[in-house]
Formats: C-alpha cells, structure tokens, sequence
C-alpha cells in the first residue's frame, strides 16, 4: 500500500509542477501607458481677472485717473505639444495654444476717486495664447502636471461717451507676461487624451495709446492685467 502511494505522489507532483511553470509563463503582463509623443488637441474654458487702464498726463495719474475693470467670460481653441516620459516616471514637454476670447467688463471713468457719469470704457480680451513647459508624474493612465511659460493676451480698449455710449477713443493691442498652472490629463485610450487645468496670467503693466475720433490725437495711458482661468481640454496623441 505504501509502496502504492509513494509511486501516486512521485507521478503527480511533476505534473503539478509543470502546471504551474506553464500558467507562471502565460499570464499577461500589464504594459504601463507611454505619454511621449506629439499630440494637437481643442479647448474651452472661463476666464476671469482684474485690470486698471490708467491715464499717464502727470506723475502718479494711473492709480488716480482711469478706469478699474474685472473682466470675465469664455474661450475656445486650440494645442499642440510634444511630451517625453523618462525612467522612473517624470514627463517633460513643450506646450503652445491659442485661443479666441470673449472676456470683457464695462465701467465708468474715475477721477481722484469719483466716478464720472459722463465716462465709460469697455475693455474685451479678444485672444489669448501661451507658450510653456511642462513637468509630470506619470501614473499608468493619470498625469498631473504643472506647467509655466510665456502669455499673450490681445485687448481691445474702447472709452465711451455717456449717455449715449458713443466711442470717443479706442486702442486693439497685444501685451505679454507670463502664466503659471497646474492640471491633470487621463489617456482614454492610447491616442485619445482629456484634461482640466487651472492657469494664472499675469501681463504686467505696458502702454495703452488711445486713438480719439475722430480727430486721431493720441491718448496716453497704461494697462495691468491679471487673468485666472479653467479649462477643458481633449487631444489626439499621435
């Protein structure tokens, strides 16, 4: 009986073994997600900030004659950027994007701290774009990211005459700064890739020179603007 038993555990134990060698070597092993690679993408957001046109004619003239807006609205366009993953996980790529803008407030002209009836302004950002780098951590699918680069926002500034609302004076212009911003992408599928980011801009102070109409004299002032934004994103990710 022994012997028997000896003989049935000597012939089942190689076999068991095999068993298991084979399913060790079948299993699937799971591929983490690649992020390098070029990718275009559209986007849409809300935007939001705080800007001063100021008037330059005496020393100090800009915090005291002007006009203070809170600009707000939304965005659409387009991106396109080429990512690199490394060993152990880190993402580094260039971004840029461009977007049309519907963004704009509307105020009266205020004098050493008394608003003027007779005097408005209207202030619209009609485009706005960047250039960045970006850094993440990839996790399979999931990227947080942040990001910093170049901003561009181009504004249209009208004065208006009240209450009628004629224009008396106007300058379209393009200022530049720099923008900050953090987010998070997910890889729907190998090539299909969505987002949501938060950015802040800010544009500094530059020259505003009003054209008057219609007799064309120059107006002299200054615009600081200062954005904050959320958008949505989805790109193809060649």
């Amino acid at each position: 009986m022994k012997t028997i038993l000896l003989a049935t555990i000597l012939a089942t134990v190689p076999a068991g073994m095999a068993f298991a060698a084979d399913a060790t070597q079948t299993l699937p092993v799971a591929a983490s997600y690649s992020w390098s690679g070029g990718y275009v993408g559209a986007q849409a957001g809300y935007a939001w900030g705080n800007a001063r046109v100021g008037q330059t004619f005496a020393p100090g003239a800009f915090d005291d004659y002007g006009w203070g807006y809170g600009p707000s609205g939304g965005f659409g366009g387009l991106y396109a950027g080429y990512d690199k993953q490394f060993d152990g996980g880190l993402v580094l790529g260039i971004e840029g994007d461009y977007s049309f803008a519907s963004v704009k407030d509307t105020t009266l002209y205020r004098a050493a701290g008394v608003d003027d009836p007779g005097f408005g302004g209207v202030l619209e950002l009609e485009a706005v774009g960047s250039v960045r780098l970006r850094a993440g951590y990839a996790m399979d699918r999931w990227l947080p990211f942040v990001t910093g680069g170049l901003a561009m926002a181009k504004y249209k500034h009208t004065t208006i005459a009240l209450p009628g609302g004629a224009a008396y004076a106007d300058v379209e212009d393009t200022v530049s700064g720099y923008t900050l911003g953090a987010g998070a992408e997910y890889a729907v599928t190998d090539n299909w890739l969505v987002r949501g980011e938060y950015r802040f801009a800010d544009f500094g102070r530059h020259p505003s020179t009003r054209i008057a109409v219609p007799s064309g004299v120059p107006l002299h002032d200054e615009i600081n603007l200062k954005t904050n934004d959320i958008r949505l994103g989805i790109a193809y990710k060649f």
